[in-house]
């Protein structure tokens, strides 16, 4: 296919730091801004919050970094001595996972390197002792191997080979005149994105193998990959789902109508996901305005609707062997994982999966979701930026097993997938855009 306009955005090579400084943008904020009730939390929590946001100016931690570092991570560890004595189990759990969602990266890594005999600490947090011992994911170090010259990097996934596959928007971002208040994209008119907005990379070196996608999309956000080979994408401007057989630039299946939101069965408002069955068997979550996960056949018939008291149904991930279907509900700050109904006799479609049944466990705000045999990979954010993390879950009671970081810290992670050899994990961010790659077990 031909490219209109500009020449394509594609990665580059460089000798040097991958990625480029935080740029946390009103147009990045868009995406990530969290729904109203995510601030209904405890008061201490609150005040704490204001206080690392107000010394997360650059002005103020440049002269005062080291006396804040240790005030900060002193007023923690005393606080979970305090919830520890005052508060049960359960309730300390939580209170000490919701206020690690809002400690920076870097000092989250300070407060883990210190001795347990400071912070009475013995294992790690949120680790039950009915979930089995799991290696933390290790990050691979200067991978990728070029510098990614791409837009917002808002879907990952893995090809037939374990090529790592990467959706991104171009020169075009989600910002406040995106969308009018009925959902319709407000800039039909500037043309679809000319960039190419997926591209292959080597999965051991980073490299360049494949990049396509010119005037296709408007506002692209999942990506998957199927077994067989064919690339499916979400665009919440069109509200479409595509499905493009391997090879093609053309699309072999489309689902929605072109910049027509709805709730009925011919219809999506901004589509986030798609999941895909060995069967052909595909589940979009849909979305950003319906609460609601659609079940269709290998054709794009619906077969099914499962909605739930979701508050942006972000990400979905698949174990068919189980039968469990997971779901990132954003704003709700919780995994729901339920029954995919894929063979005749099994659980039905949206019934409970797990101990933790359907009105899952809160686990902080997830984004995105991927499995790997019994273990969930998670990307979280918290509600100010530069706060988030990955952790590890335990699929039948969603209990965290570890925490993980890149190096260099999350921003703002947006997708994860996983290998299909099961040998590496791929997270994705809209800001700053890059990928991290993660050894696992």
């Amino acid at each position: 296919m031909e490219n209109a306009g500009p020449a394509p955005m594609i990665p580059r090579l460089t000798y040097g730091v991958v990625g480029q400084t935080p740029d946390w943008s009103f147009d990045v904020l868009q995406e990530l801004q969290p729904s109203p009730q995510v601030f209904c939390i405890p008061f201490r929590r609150r005040e704490i919050t204001g206080i690392l946001h107000l010394f997360s100016s650059p002005v103020i931690m440049g002269k005062y970094a080291n006396v804040v570092a240790v005030g900060l991570i002193g007023m923690l560890c005393l606080l979970d001595g305090y919830s520890a004595r005052n508060l049960k189990t359960e309730q300390a759990e939580i209170e000490q996972r919701q206020l690690l969602n809002i400690l920076p990266s870097w000092l989250e890594r300070i407060r883990n390197n210190l001795p347990s005999s400071l912070t009475g600490r013995v294992k790690p947090l949120s680790a039950s002792v009915d979930v089995p011992a799991a290696t933390k994911p290790a990050e691979v170090l200067n991978w990728p191997s070029i510098e990614l010259d791409v837009g917002q990097i808002t879907g990952v996934a893995v090809d037939d080979k374990s090529n790592p596959v990467i959706l991104h928007r171009g020169n075009i971002k989600w910002d406040g005149g995106s969308f009018d208040r009925s959902g319709l994209y407000n800039r039909i008119a500037d043309g679809p994105i000319k960039n190419d907005t997926i591209v292959t990379l080597d999965a051991a070196t980073g490299s360049l193998i494949d990049h396509w996608g010119s005037n296709l999309f408007y506002m692209p956000h999942g990506l998957e990959v199927d077994a067989n080979g064919n690339t499916w994408v979400t665009d919440v401007a069109l509200h479409q789902v595509f499905k493009f057989p391997k090879g093609s630039q053309v699309p072999s299946l489309t689902l929605g109508e072109a910049f027509v939101s709805g709730s009925d069965d011919k219809h999506f408002c901004k589509p986030t996901d798609v999941v895909v069955s060995s069967s052909g068997i595909f589940f979009v979550s849909d979305g950003y305005c319906n609460k609601r996960i659609l079940k269709f056949d290998a054709d794009g018939r619906l077969l099914d609707a499962f909605t739930g008291p979701f508050n942006i149904v972000h990400s979905l991930t698949l174990m068919e062997e189980k039968d469990a279907l997971c779901i990132a509900d954003r704003e709700n700050s919780r995994i729901v994982c339920i029954h995919a109904g894929l063979k005749e006799g099994q659980a039905k479609f949206g019934s409970p999966y797990g101990p933790a049944g359907y009105t899952g466990k809160d686990v902080g705000r997830v984004f995105a979701v991927a499995a790997k045999g019994q273990q969930l990979y998670a990307v979280f954010q918290s509600i100010f930026l530069g706060m988030s993390d990955g952790k590890t879950l335990d699929l039948d009671t969603l209990s965290t097993v570890s925490r993980w970081t890149p190096a260099s810290g999350f921003g703002s992670p947006h997708d994860v997938a996983v290998s299909r050899d099961g040998e590496a994990m791929y997270i994705v961010q809209i800001g700053p855009n890059r990928i991290h790659k993660f050894a696992l077990e």
